[in-house]
């Protein structure tokens, strides 16, 4: 997510521009850290009719106006600093994310794509740049751009984590672990980063490593759902399925309204041939949440090893509604309509 809120004030390097300038840009930007609008607004407009100007003076004034929301003199004068220096780096990389942020993608990736081409070693701009490229589900320019930005600034964990998604987007199921572990270093009391982290081990095979880190977790927050979740799909992954449903169960008591844990559970059941409670657990996971396809799949395909076709069909027909794409629903469906005689079907 592109945002000005996130980024650090730039360093004001117009030492060409006059002192008075200077100063009323400094007293906007310290009303601006202080929460006075108003104020900084003020000054912000005296500064934006001053002359003589610079790229970097130009450029500082639209981030503070982009601090406060008004995008539209922000652009206006990131603008004007590239029309003074057109290879300013800093007012392409801000008017970038000034028109990502205005909904512009197209404009907004190619000012943050002439950022990095005139700065390469920025990794920030790297990183924003990745980050657009994810956001437009360019999976692999992302991962060639937060891999330059990791490797310009190994101290970063949004550049870590992002490299994370970024890798996983890509398929990447090895480069996704190595990223999360760097980042869950850099930060290690970031629960969520750390479930992650325990999803990423799941994906490359290594239960054991991915629940001693939602262990860590439950150290100290042992009503954590989301790393019970992940013991519970290490342990699936692995065949333990009396020890995944031990787990699905303490998900559930933590947090009764997760469907996503009865879904789960059901899968643990079916799997050591528990076919009525896996059933009813399933349809407990629809009523919480009738769009999980996946749950109406199943249970669909329950009810078609117990023989009710009209049931399988109807499951079947509502995973589809969830997920039109879905494949093997409309497999099946074709086979019990096949079976009940609705061969146009």
């Amino acid at each position: 997510m592109l945002c000005f809120l996130a980024l650090s004030l730039p360093v004001f390097g117009g030492q060409t521009a006059p002192p008075n300038l200077i100063n009323t840009l400094n007293q906007a930007e310290a009303l601006a850290r202080g929460g006075n609008q108003q104020g900084a607004l003020e000054l912000l407009n005296q500064a934006s009719e001053a002359k003589p100007t610079t790229p970097a003076t130009e450029d500082r004034i639209g981030f503070l106006y982009a601090v406060l929301g008004l995008g539209g003199e922000a652009t206006k004068h990131f603008q004007n600093a590239i029309a003074l220096n057109a290879q300013y780096a800093p007012a392409h990389f801000h008017l970038g994310v000034a028109e990502w942020i205005s909904n512009d993608r197209q404009n907004g990736l190619a000012e943050l794509e002439r950022a990095v081409a005139i700065d390469s070693k920025s990794p920030e701009y790297r990183f924003r740049l990745g980050s657009a490229y994810l956001d437009s589900g360019a999976a692999d320019r992302a991962l060639e751009q937060l891999k330059a930005a990791a490797s310009l600034d190994t101290s970063d964990v949004r550049i870590w984590t992002s490299l994370g998604q970024a890798a996983q987007a890509a398929h990447d199921a090895t480069t996704a672990v190595d990223a999360y572990s760097h980042a869950v270093n850099l930060n290690p009391g970031d629960d969520g980063l750390r479930n992650t982290y325990s999803v990423a081990l799941i994906e490359i095979r290594q239960p054991d490593k991915a629940i001693a880190e939602a262990e860590k977790v439950l150290t100290h927050s042992p009503g954590n759902t989301a790393a019970l979740m992940n013991i519970g799909y290490a342990h699936l992954q692995t065949g333990d399925f009396p020890q995944a449903e031990e787990t699905y169960r303490r998900a559930i008591q933590t947090d009764p309204a997760s469907a996503a844990a009865y879904y789960d559970l059901a899968i643990a059941l079916k799997m050591q041939d528990k076919l009525d409670a896996a059933a009813a657990e399933l349809e407990q996971a629809i009523k919480l949440d009738p769009t999980i396809a996946e749950a109406h799949y199943s249970l669909g395909m329950l009810a078609w090893q117990n023989g009710d076709f009209d049931k399988t069909a109807k499951e079947m027909r509502a995973a589809i509604a969830d997920r039109p794409d879905y494949a093997e629903a409309h497999y099946q469906l074709g086979i019990v309509l096949k079976q009940s005689g609705d061969l146009d079907g």
